[in-house]
């Protein structure tokens, strides 16, 4: 004992090592479902796993297949060590190791040839991490450091792949099966070799019988059970959204092991339903984002149809606004009160300089009523209310709302949609639009009297009851933009169809195109 405090003196254990693998970080939903699991540093999974966490059955399996006296010796079982040496030496080769769950940390921390003094070194370590941490930690360590075959490592990893669930709903025999696979987690792998797999399986679980975790009836029908595995992928869940969260983190810098995200699995999923039947339109560009009006924060985010043909996230490019500004123009307007909600306003031709500007109609009706005119989405008569509101206190407005006006100057055709704007830019602009905390431009029964007059329609009667949505649709000059946004008592909704090298289409016009489908996601949105 002595000689051995010595030496732990001169040789300190590196407990640093426990943590040289590393930790997969996760991407998670805001109900906490796994949406990602990332490689750690050396290409591995691996999931770091608390005591509490294991579960009943890895415990006592683990314990009864590898180290029964895990929890009593300290951290090397001399008697075992004996029985192991006599059996080998009547065997004439190695048929048992006697190493204590421990000892497999240490050799799994430090690896080291098979080799007599290996073994020495083995349980000089072993017995200086006992004094170092109590058991609880070095068998979280242990379940968690674990390899378990390919690029896996730990118990966590392990169940996900082979049985889709965490380790603490693992039953005996899935339990057993896992922990079977130690000796030779490649080998032995369940794809590889099933047979041989479902003998060891069989004889942990009379080992664990033989401890009295089971009983005699609860062996027999787990060793009569198939060994129930399937090589599964983990998680890849909305996935531009996924990106989009990753991106940040890392400029942010942010190192924990789980990165929290604001999707709520189940609409998303559901979106990307709605999105999948969709039959609308032809156009390859899309972009469907769905934010938490309180915190302007996506809870659905969809940056095309499909992720695995298109990357790119339309969500995060910018592209014209087209008319989806309008409904803070007649605000601002109505706040300045050079317009009224009951107020009639003219749809004339004008004409400029250098610029002649005209409605996607390509027609006139003369005076209208401005609730008429908004939801049209007439364009004389929003030049009109610009010219009277002033193109610097619209430009400041946009900047209030957070939308990218840059310091360059402004004309006119700022009430068109001039602007470059990202779905998720528009996304959050009308978060503030809605919002209790206004710009102080705009006056709060100003901005309430304008949701009203675009509450007035439904997007589609059949599926959106009138009054739900607040919403506005935009189509960007030669066609090449169509939306539609809008806001429902808890969300804003902003759909964008268009072309992703930017050209025309004769089928992108907002109320045609976007609208429709705005209006079945609309309508799932609680």
């Amino acid at each position: 004992f002595l000689l051995e405090q010595v030496l732990s003196f001169a040789l300190p254990y590196p407990i640093a090592n426990l943590q040289r693998f590393g930790e997969s970080q996760r991407l998670v939903s805001a109900e906490g479902d796994l949406l990602r699991l990332l490689p750690t540093a050396g290409g591995e999974r691996l999931l770091r796993l608390r005591y509490e966490d294991c579960g009943p059955w890895l415990e006592k399996a683990l314990v009864a297949g590898e180290d029964r006296k895990f929890w009593t010796h300290s951290g090397v079982d001399f008697p075992a060590i004996v029985r192991a040496a006599v059996l080998n030496v009547r065997r004439g080769r190695v048929v048992s190791g006697a190493s204590t769950l421990t000892m497999q940390l240490v050799r799994i921390v430090e690896p080291r040839p098979r080799t007599l003094w290996s073994k020495a070194v083995e349980v000089f370590r072993a017995r200086q991490l006992e004094r170092l941490l109590d058991k609880k930690s070095l068998f979280e360590h242990y379940i968690s450091l674990v390899p378990i075959g390919g690029n896996l490592r730990g118990f966590e990893a392990a169940a996900w792949t082979w049985f889709g669930k965490r380790s603490k709903e693992l039953t005996p025999r899935e339990a057993a099966t896992l922990v079977a696979m130690l000796p030779a987690p490649s080998r032995r792998a369940p794809d590889r070799s099933p047979a041989e797999l479902l003998r060891a399986r069989n004889e942990i679980l009379e080992r664990m019988y033989r401890c009295a975790y089971l009983d005699r009836a609860e062996l027999r029908q787990a060793q009569r059970a198939a060994l129930g595995t399937r090589r599964r992928q983990f998680s890849f869940l909305a996935p531009h959204a996924s990106d989009w969260r990753l991106a940040l983190a890392r400029r942010a810098g942010e190192e924990g092991a789980v990165i929290q995200t604001s999707i709520r699995l189940d609409l998303q999923r559901r979106i990307e339903k709605i999105v999948a039947d969709d039959k609308g339109s032809s156009v390859d560009g899309l972009a469907v984002l769905v934010l938490d009006r309180g915190s302007a924060e996506p809870v659905a985010m969809l940056g095309s149809r499909d992720w695995r043909r298109i990357q790119f996230n339309t969500c995060l490019s910018r592209r014209s606004a087209a008319s989806t500004l309008k409904p803070f123009l007649y605000a601002l307007a109505m706040s300045q009160g050079v317009a009224r909600s009951d107020g009639l306003i003219l749809d004339a031709p004008l004409v400029f300089a250098d610029y002649t500007p005209a409605n996607q109609s390509e027609d006139f009706v003369g005076l209208l009523e401005s609730g008429e005119a908004l939801r049209s989405s007439r364009n004389l008569p929003a030049i009109r209310l610009l010219q009277r509101v002033g193109v610097t206190a619209f430009r400041d407005l946009l900047y209030q709302l957070g939308l990218p006006v840059g310091h360059e100057h402004r004309h006119l055709d700022l009430a068109l949609g001039s602007l470059a704007v990202s779905p998720l830019e528009l996304g959050r602009a009308w978060c503030r639009f809605g919002s209790a905390s206004l710009p102080k431009a705009i006056d709060l029964r100003a901005r309430d009297r304008v949701l009203a007059m675009l509450r007035q329609l439904s997007p589609d009667p059949a599926v959106v009851p009138e009054g739900k949505v607040a919403w506005n649709t935009g189509t960007s000059t030669n066609r090449r933009d169509a939306w539609t946004v809008g806001l429902t008592k808890h969300h804003v909704l902003v759909v964008w169809l268009g072309r992703l090298e930017g050209r025309g289409s004769p089928e992108l016009v907002g109320i045609e195109t976007a609208a429709p489908l705005f209006a079945r996601i609309a309508a799932i949105l609680p």
